[in-house]
């Protein structure tokens, strides 16, 4: 029994990890073409340039780093293999999808040398994407068995998407490979209206022009039919998992046509045609796993008229607490301040509103994925046992499908309309908030608040580097005020809150150290932070007003963080806590203040 369950957990751990590298290899397979890499290495394989290794030239790197990611996944999938057909007598699909699996990896492998070859040749290029995104359907097909196998209806209704789901999975299939013909046959700007081109609405040949034009009936007729297949799965909403991806895919197609748009009507960055073939990818990911669990019959729960009534009223509150705006005020002002800092000014309107709604949609995806993780602590603590998870007033597979659509639209919107690098960073918070802080160490170490806390220092660098395309001493030193804040502000909260993380069993300072530690801990980390704060005026980075105002504000926080120190009082706690956030907003107000004054009287 141990050693098949050992078996079991092996499965489920490669056909993950494999499932997610064969999206990650469509995705910097993409980026190497799109940047020129491709060709870098001349028609040499798997040699580059007659060479190993490729030297000084760091194209020729990118492409040979992707030659390696693909010798990778060639091995997770020959083990992914090699566990299915030991793992066969549980599932005999195992042993199936494991063998097509492999194969399909491997003509993936010989078409990319076909590629190189014949020098980006447009039809060898799509039926390269072609064969990986089938690769990545029946990984992913894998792994949704293996996660899945103990919680399987046991006789699967009729499926919910029948026929609809497969015709539209098809059509996003030669929607996707389309795309990258068009591309590679030069039509991606052939037309420089949208959405006709010229006075043509329809192809006449097969011109650029004309492969542009149809390309886009097709994203036409795709969106038509998702339309179609997502109020089918809402209407017969017997999966809310089937459900939520459904919308999930709607409203990221949504988007993909938005900045498709855009990039026709503006020339956006190179970089957009890398993300866009990005969430294509996940597009395409979405439905198979809409697909696989309808077929399945995964989550089948019919819903109760009473719920879809209170449902209908409460929805909109109910996802707006999911992205818990508290906490998204406060990321939002450090993200502003530092576009209003390093602009000297005010920052063009186009960049200040698409860098705030990124960092909207980042901040609420990443808390709607920390409200998913920790729904079963937040059922036992007071403050968090009214949300809308733990009273079973929103389906948890709805909470992490729309934190994770709403982070992945973020980054895609931040790279279209802000710049790649604003992007890259809002990325690594929110990975970092979910991964490093929610799922590893909030339950783990009472450090968990002082390492998480980089997580929200991020949004101060997304500001910064929105308006310079680049980090510098300013943007890391209000880095490192934020990052400085964050242990005394959480572990004040968590001192007149110990008995709720004691019950939920999350060891917080004053849980797992004691009050005495924890406040001592608090005045300490307050001091840091003051130091830090006041680092500003010699690098000269602010000026004099700047300083007054963080000796004033800091001053008060060092006052308040004594009393605590000396009095076992809990409204102290509570009075420490609130100004903390008041001491954040009015700091970096100062800030502002004090670059404007100088820009416009020093």
């Amino acid at each position: 029994m141990a050693t098949s369950q050992t078996g079991q957990r092996r499965l489920q751990w490669l056909a993950g990890v494999t499932a997610a590298a064969a999206y990650l290899l469509i995705v910097i397979g993409g980026a190497v073409r799109i940047s020129g890499a491709g060709l870098s290495c001349g028609t040499d394989w798997p040699l580059c340039n007659g060479r190993l290794l490729p030297g000084a030239d760091l194209l020729a790197w990118v492409e040979v780093l992707h030659r390696l990611g693909a010798l990778i996944v060639i091995v997770l999938t020959a083990g992914l293999t090699y566990t299915a057909w030991q793992n066969r007598a549980r599932d005999r699909w195992y042993s199936r999808l494991g063998l097509l699996a492999l194969s399909l990896v491997l003509v993936q492998a010989g078409l990319g040398a076909l590629t190189v070859r014949t020098r980006l040749s447009a039809p060898v290029v799509a039926l390269h994407l072609g064969v990986s995104l089938v690769y990545l359907a029946t990984t992913l097909i894998f792994a949704t068995r293996a996660l899945t196998e103990q919680r399987r209806h046991p006789a699967p209704a009729k499926p919910v998407l029948g026929w609809l789901g497969w015709v539209t999975s098809g059509m996003l299939f030669i929607l996707l490979v389309s795309g990258t013909y068009t591309a590679v046959r030069g039509g991606g700007f052939a037309c420089p209206d949208w959405p006709i081109c010229g006075q043509s609405w329809l192809p006449e040949g097969w011109s650029a022009v004309d492969i542009q034009l149809i390309h886009r009936w097709l994203a036409l007729a795709t969106l038509l039919l998702l339309v179609l297949t997502t109020w089918r799965a809402w209407r017969r909403e017997v999966s809310p998992l089937v459900t939520g991806l459904t919308v999930a895919a709607l409203a990221l197609f949504i988007a993909q046509v938005f900045v498709g748009a855009a990039t026709v009507w503006f020339q956006l960055n190179p970089a957009v045609r890398a993300a866009h073939l990005a969430v294509s990818a996940f597009l395409w990911a979405l439905l198979m796993l809409a697909l696989t669990a309808d077929q399945l019959g995964l989550a089948l729960a019919p819903v109760r008229r009473e719920f879809r009534v209170r449902r209908a009223a409460q929805v909109l509150r109910d996802y707006w607490v999911l992205m818990k705006p508290g906490v998204m005020v406060l990321l939002l002002l450090t993200t502003f301040c530092a576009m209003l800092v390093a602009e000297r000014g005010w920052p063009a309107w186009h960049t200040l509103l698409w860098t705030l709604l990124g960092g909207v949609l980042s901040s609420g995806g990443a808390a709607a994925i920390n409200h998913f993780w920790d729904r079963d602590a937040d059922a036992l603590m007071t403050r968090t046992r009214t949300r809308p998870l733990p009273q079973g007033r929103l389906r948890p597979e709805h909470a992490a499908i729309f934190g994770v659509t709403l982070s992945v639209l973020a980054v895609y919107l931040l790279t279209a309309f802000v710049n790649p690098v604003a992007a890259l960073l809002a990325l690594a918070g929110n990975l970092f908030y979910v991964f490093v802080y929610t799922i590893w160490l909030k339950r783990t170490t009472p450090q968990n608040i002082v390492i998480g806390g980089a997580a929200g220092a991020v949004p101060p660098l997304v500001g910064w580097a929105a308006i310079t395309h680049t980090i510098s001493l300013p943007a890391l030193l209000m880095f490192l005020v934020v990052f400085a804040w964050t242990p005394p502000h959480f572990w004040a909260l968590a001192l007149y809150k110990r008995t709720d993380y004691a019950v939920a069993g999350i060891p917080m300072m004053p849980a797992v150290r004691g009050e005495e530690e924890t406040r001592r801990q608090i005045f300490l980390y307050t001091v840091l932070l003051v130091l830090a704060s006041l680092a500003f005026y010699p690098t000269g980075a602010l000026g004099l007003f700047y300083l007054i105002a963080a000796l004033v504000l800091g001053a008060r926080f060092i006052w308040l963080t004594a009393q605590l120190l000396r009095e076992r009082d809990d409204r102290i706690a509570r009075k420490v806590f609130f100004y903390s956030m008041q001491y954040l907003g009015l700091l970096f107000l100062a800030m502002v203040i004090d670059v404007l004054i100088r820009s416009h009287w020093g």
